[in-house]
């Protein structure tokens, strides 16, 4: 009903309908637990994922740092609960007690709960940004604003604090603010704590707080002492010195029982019973030994033996003469030679082993040079090879083209011939014909006479021509069967070196592929394993060299802080001097005046003189500085009340200066101000000559002379400001302008 009824009373306010703020309270809650929500759930996965990856890398400090995550956001989530807590306390007493209306309720809570979050996770960005963490001026300033805020956060808290609940509930609502922001504070002092540890410790003064705290130290400083304890060490160190004391004092006793075994008994029950506690001891003394790692340990057995031997010779530092300084010193010295000849001795082995690593370098060095070597080897024998079949290739080329020519060469002749035959054939046919015409008219002419010697001319013919056709005949089929015999064994032969160059190359190829592959392989390996030790070193002298370059930056920061404070040294010597002189001239101020007066005047003389000389000289050259201090001089002329009388400001003459600047065209309002301060330099130097006045004629005439004319004004000492000061020296000592120059250098 409560709710209900500050629903209606919100919708009047704002003259909204009830059920439209119920929405947007609903609204708002949702929203903020989906906030809440999605906060949690990021906060989640990130430890989730933190954990997972130290997990993985099996990390202690990736642990440690999870842990200390998961811890600080979790004092920030519980402590942002906290402010919300509170912003519904100053809701309350916004709306009950100052009865704002809904609008300014949240500003209300913005102006103290936002604004203290807002302060602190400031501040935890600020520590982050540090690389040495540290309280700042201005960290220290946006604290004691948050915590100003949270005691009026706990001031509203507790005067909305119910009726009903008592003290006891505004005790409680008053706290929460002050809790919360604690928490969120806590993790800015667990990273700062180790600075502010060693400087609380440096700081530290006597008292009876801090006497309290040295006698519960020493109490219990005298406890770990008696009990033979040490509180630094951890429990493996405890564990391992304990050890090492129980094999120093079986030792101890193995000694005293073979002493007492060496002795001469009356009884052998006697030295046999010697004998029998020897034994006993010796086998107690080898289970200490080897509980304590004295055997593998050579920490543990120089721990052992410095023991014993501290022991042995308690008895001779109690008879020492501790008036005889020589034989303290070397008994002093005995007790540590032990410890230096162990130091000696692995100082040797750790030398003997560097010499070992670096003949295994050397060795490592040389075997990288023979299978840098072998490669080159191996990369020649490679091109050789690939020589070898290039001039192979080319000689069965060139054998291939010899055969081919030959081939075509004799089928060549093998066409020759067929055409030598044919054209035989064809003469020995022309010339049948042309005997058998002549024939035919010789029988027409002389038939009966040359008949019979026809029929023989044509028989021996027929029988010529049959004859030349065989031996043509059988020409061709010899040529034929002995250009196919040859053409037969060419192709036997070029199949044969073809087959032979064939097989010859497979397995050359693939000898050469097999001996390239296993040497690639061990050439891979051996890269492998040199580009490793390669990373390695240059990992190595990459931290080295960052190392080196850490230490060099804070010795360079040491020494420019000694400089720092030598410098700022004897600027409180000069400080203290000079404040000496004021306290001399302030106990006898007449003298200082009358001589200071008599030193003063033909000071400002001169230094009225070198001014004006000055101007003289440097205004007919017309540069920039002459013209601004002339331009400045005519407007103390002029009586300007920005540069003289009682109301001039540091700030006046800086806008004459921006002014003048403007007007003349300087480059820089720095040189404009740098101008300023030496023209009225030189004014109130020229205002310190004695036995001057200024009068009105003297001001006309200096306004109608010429720009190029040095203008001067006469009258009684005034100060920078134009303030008339006639006991200025028995206010303060004049300072030199060199020492002024000093103190603005050193500041």
């Amino acid at each position: 009903m409560n709710v209900i009824v500050r629903v209606k009373a919100v919708s009047d306010s704002l003259g909204a309908p009830p059920w439209a703020v119920a929405l947007a309270a609903a609204l708002s809650v949702v929203a903020a637990l989906a906030v809440v929500t999605l906060l949690l759930r990021w906060v989640g996965k990130a430890a989730a994922r933190a954990i997972a990856k130290a997990r993985e890398d099996e990390d202690v400090e990736g642990r440690a740092r999870v842990i200390a995550m998961i811890d600080d956001r979790w004092r920030t989530i519980v402590g942002i609960c906290g402010m919300s807590v509170s912003m519904y306390g100053l809701w309350g007493f916004a709306e009950d007690t100052a009865g704002l209306p809904l609008v300014l309720r949240i500003f209300f809570i913005a102006i103290f709960d936002g604004a203290e979050i807002g302060l602190m996770l400031g501040l935890a960005r600020s520590l982050a940004a540090q690389e040495q963490p540290r309280w700042t001026e201005g960290m220290i300033r946006s604290r004691r604003m948050a915590w100003g805020l949270v005691a009026i956060s706990a001031a509203a808290n507790w005067v909305h604090a119910p009726e009903g609940g008592g003290l006891w509930a505004k005790i409680a609502l008053a706290g929460v603010p002050v809790v919360s922001v604690k928490l969120l504070e806590h993790g800015l002092d667990l990273r700062i704590a180790e600075l502010t540890k060693a400087e609380e410790e440096d700081g530290v003064r006597p008292g009876p707080l801090r006497l309290c705290v040295l006698l519960w130290r020493q109490v219990w400083i005298a406890l770990f002492a008696w009990l033979g304890l040490d509180a630094t060490s951890t429990t493996s160190e405890t564990s391992r010195r304990l050890l090492a004391q129980r094999a120093a004092r079986a030792v101890i006793d193995l000694a005293r029982a073979q002493k007492r075994a060496d002795r001469r008994y009356r009884f052998t029950w006697r030295k046999s019973l010697a004998d029998w506690k020897v034994e006993q001891q010796t086998a107690d003394t080898a289970v200490a030994l080897d509980r304590a790692d004295a055997p593998v340990d050579v920490d543990q057995a120089l721990a052992v033996v410095r023991r014993t031997m501290s022991h042995m010779q308690a008895g001779q530092l109690g008879r020492l003469n501790y008036e005889d300084v020589d034989g303290v010193v070397n008994t002093v010295v005995s007790l540590s030679a032990l410890q230096q000849k162990v130091r000696q001795r692995l100082e040797q082995q750790r030398t003997e082993v560097q010499e070992e690593l670096r003949a295994a370098e050397r060795a490592a060095e040389q075997e990288r040079d023979e299978a840098v070597e072998a490669l080159a080897s191996e990369r020649e024998e490679r091109k050789q090879l690939d020589a070898e079949r290039e001039q192979e290739r080319e000689r069965f080329e060139e054998l291939t083209r010899q055969l081919r020519e030959q081939v075509e060469a004799a089928q060549a002749d093998r066409e020759a011939a067929k055409r030598e035959a044919a054209e035989q054939i064809k003469v020995l046919r022309e010339a049948g014909e042309q005997s058998a015409t002549l024939a035919a008219e010789d029988r027409q002419a002389e038939r009966e006479a040359a008949e019979q010697r026809s029929k023989r001319d044509a028989k021996r013919l027929d029988d010529a021509v049959e004859q030349i056709r065989a031996e043509a005949k059988q020409q061709l089929t010899e040529q034929a069967e002995r250009g196919a015999v040859e053409q037969k064994r060419f192709e036997q032969e070029l199949k044969r070196l073809r087959a032979e160059a064939e097989r010859a190359k497979s397995e050359a190829v693939e000898r050469a592929e097999r001996e390239a592959a296993e040497r690639g392989a061990a050439e891979q390996k051996r890269f492998e394993q040199e580009l490793k030790r390669l990373r390695a070193e240059a990992e190595r002298a990459k931290s080295e060299a960052v190392e080196r370059a850490e230490r060099e930056a804070a010795e360079k920061l040491a020494a420019d802080r000694a400089e720092a404070e030598k410098a700022l040294a004897a600027e409180q010597e000069q400080a203290k001097q000079l404040r000496a002189e004021l306290e001399a001239k302030q106990a006898n101020p007449e003298p200082a005046e009358q001589t200071e007066q008599s030193e003063d005047a033909p000071r400002a003389e001169k230094q009225g003189g070198a001014g004006v000389r000055a101007l003289s000289a440097g205004g007919n050259k017309g540069s920039l500085k002459e013209r601004f201090i002339l331009r400045v001089h005519e407007l103390c002329e002029q009586g300007d009340h920005r540069l003289l009388g009682d109301r001039v400001t540091p700030r006046t003459r800086t806008e004459v200066a921006y002014q003048l600047q403007a007007e003349l065209g300087l480059g820089s309002q720095g040189t404009a101000r740098t101008y300023m301060n030496d023209a009225m330099e030189l004014w109130e130097a020229k205002a310190r000559v004695p036995g001057q006045k200024v009068a009105p004629e003297a001001l006309e005439g200096q306004r109608k002379a010429p720009e190029g004319a040095v203008k001067v004004v006469v009258g009684p000492r005034r100060d920078t400001f134009g303030r008339p000061v006639e006991d200025v020296e028995k206010v303060a000592p004049p300072v030199s302008r060199k020492l002024r120059r000093r103190s603005k250098a050193a500041r």
